[in-house]
């Protein structure tokens, strides 16, 4: 005997699938970005630009890569993201990714904001670096703590250059200094409007997690003294991983070598003033905007070489670890003999 079902259940499943369909899902989709020629000029003005050093021309593109992700109001729903599966050129994400728990999207925007700033100091040292160019760190006074002791004693922008009569070369001797301080006050040796000035500070103890630590109260940045200025020039792109390209882009023009020879050249990848490639997030998509934009060779991240599963037809993709590796890679005569990521 066949039972019938009744057709209420029919009606049942239908509405549950078209429920799944519809209802917002906590993924955001990540699409390429439109690659920025950063040898190319905004509003006139190139967008790395040397002051108070004599800079190089250079030929040819060179492409930073950036991708786009949706933001964390928007409300995907299943069939979006099974269209952006089967297209191929975007990816899905869990939005804790790119907007973790309880994080503010606003401070997520700030952060990488102040992320693609430091990316712009750390590739002019590793500019610097590499072209034996000298430059000198600097310890400038930003703020003050809200229990500090020396309110009205320090002032931000202060130049921190001694400590009990010791000079101040790195941030980690001075955080030893202010730890193993035995006086309740000591000299502080800072330059103020261009004045070199002896403060007395103020030492204070106290119990954290059952030991007794030293503070002055003061909130200490790493700042550099620069023989020259790099201006760059660059909206609308946050985070870190720019630097790469940035560096690459500073040497170029510090040297009478032409380093990308007319060619079409895109890249990625954090970098350290020592010269150190990181690897960044959306990689794939990344290697997509490059194709499309013509380039013919893309500089990526060696730690990134597992998460490429496809790369564009006529896009070499050439892994590098170091600031060397890259300019070798650049420097190649036969490209055709370059590793690639694969």
């Amino acid at each position: 005997m066949v039972r019938r079902v009744p057709s209420r259940y029919f009606f049942l499943v239908a509405l549950l699938l078209i429920v799944g369909l519809l209802a917002p899902l906590p993924f955001v989709l990540v699409e390429p970005g439109t690659p920025d020629n950063i040898f190319g000029k905004v509003k006139g003005k190139q967008v790395v630009e040397i002051v108070g050093r004599d800079s190089f021309a250079t030929t040819g593109k060179l492409n930073l890569t950036s991708i786009w992700v949706t933001n964390p109001e928007s409300r995907l729903h299943s069939f979006e993201l099974i269209r952006a599966w089967a297209d191929g050129e975007r990816s899905v994400q869990p939005r804790e990714v790119f907007y973790p728990k309880g994080t503010d999207p606003k401070e997520v925007k700030r952060e990488n904001v102040a992320d693609m700033k430091n990316s712009q100091v750390s590739s002019t040292l590793a500019a610097l670096t590499y072209l034996k160019i000298p430059y000198s760190p600097r310890w400038v006074i930003k703020g003050l703590t809200k229990n500090s002791p020396n309110k009205g004693v320090v002032q931000e922008e202060d130049e921190i250059v001694s400590f009990d009569g010791q000079a101040i070369t790195s941030g980690n001797q001075l955080r030893t200094l202010i730890r193993n301080a035995k006086e309740k006050s000591v000299e502080l040796g800072v330059i103020r409007d261009g004045k070199k000035l002896s403060i007395p500070v103020e030492v204070r103890t106290v119990e954290s997690n059952g030991s007794k630590q030293n503070f002055i109260g003061v909130l200490v940045s790493e700042d550099y003294e620069l023989p020259f200025e790099v201006k760059i020039r660059l909206k609308n792109v946050g985070g870190p991983s720019a630097g790469l390209i940035f560096t690459l882009a500073i040497i170029d023009k510090l040297t009478k070598e032409d380093l990308v020879k007319g060619r079409n050249i895109a890249g990625t990848g954090t970098i350290t003033p020592s010269g150190t490639v990181g690897p960044i997030g959306g990689i794939e998509e990344k290697l997509i905007g490059a194709s499309r934009a013509g380039a013919t060779m893309f500089l990526a991240p060696a730690l990134n070489c597992p998460d490429i599963r496809h790369s564009p037809k006529g896009l070499r993709v050439v892994p590098v670890d170091t600031l060397s590796e890259a300019l070798a890679a650049l420097r190649a005569t036969d490209p055709e003999t370059l590793p690639i990521c694969g």
